[in-house]
């Protein structure tokens, strides 16, 4: 190894390098990306809804069913104090002051539940 050489002398000392290219005008292969759908997100309410299950995949219309909650608890005891304890078992009868829980109509797994 040569020391204290100067930089022109370098440069002409170097070999030239020669680079080979591809061929760039061969046809290249075109990849085709898949096609991604989303489904529409779960609305759900307090009747039976059009759902994408999150197990089986599957999009149908949800079974309802309603089971009380705390506000049910709540206005019967409110009703009960009130002086109508005869009536305080009407929020466990009406729908609207129960949640409704979504179910798959197809494999029965969970949905959600929409609370009144």
């Amino acid at each position: 190894m040569e020391k204290n050489i100067p930089y022109d002398q370098l440069q002409t000392h170097a070999p030239h390098n020669t680079q080979v290219y591809p061929n760039l005008h061969q046809p290249q292969p075109i990849l085709a990306q898949p096609l991604i759908t989303q489904a529409p997100p779960n609305v759900l309410g307090g009747v039976p809804s059009m759902a994408t299950c999150p197990s089986c995949g599957v999009r149908r219309e949800t079974k309802v069913e309603f089971e009380p909650s705390t506000k049910t608890h709540l206005l019967a005891l409110l009703i009960c104090m009130v002086g109508g304890i005869c009536c305080c078992c009407i929020p466990y009868w009406t729908n609207s002051c129960q949640s409704a829980k979504h179910t798959c109509s197809s494999c029965g797994a969970y949905v959600g539940t929409y609370k009144n």
